[in-house]
């Protein structure tokens, strides 16, 4: 209940999708049970599943909010670079998402890895989502786009292994 009123549906998902994006992140999206994200969303077992159906179809949602986010915090960077390019915009922005939500990227981690047929052609989509969008939003060409996405990935493994970021400049 929110100031006496019922919650409504979307934001019982939004809360459910929220708390399993951490808790995939924390264990990985085959060790988590629906039961640990459904008492962290705060709503019984039994209404997650009326919501997302399966734990599988609860992982594809997780993968698909969490890129959708990436892409607009790829596009709201790019609107608000002021001097910097779109790249620098980007980069500035994912590496404030690495700092603020660590657990965040060890949930793509798990994504990436998944063995389940149907996870992963989520988990390439996505991905392949996000390059598009960096493309687009940036204007650049292939390798540069590649590149970018590279030193990107670089970035999420080294914050999932809690790397310095001294290390990875050389230092």
């Amino acid at each position: 209940m929110v100031s006496g009123k019922r919650m409504k549906a979307a934001d019982r998902r939004r809360m459910v999708l929220d708390a399993a994006m951490f808790e995939f992140g924390e264990a990985g999206i085959s060790e988590v049970t629906t039961e640990v994200i459904a008492a962290r969303a705060g709503v019984s077992q039994a209404y997650l599943f009326r919501l997302f159906g399966t734990k599988k179809d609860l992982i594809i949602a997780a993968i698909k909010e969490r890129s959708a986010q990436v892409e607009e915090m790829f596009r709201a960077a790019v609107a608000q670079r002021g001097d910097s390019t779109p790249l620098e915009a980007m980069a500035a922005a994912y590496l404030r998402m690495l700092t603020d939500d660590p657990n965040a990227l060890r949930c793509q981690l798990h994504a990436w890895s998944a063995s389940d047929p149907d996870i992963g052609a989520v988990a390439r989509e996505t991905y392949l989502s996000i390059w598009r969008e960096v493309a687009r939003l940036s204007g650049e060409d292939a390798e540069t786009v590649r590149d970018f996405m590279a030193h990107g990935m670089l970035l999420t493994v080294a914050a999932a292994l809690d790397i310095p970021e001294a290390f990875l400049k050389g230092s």
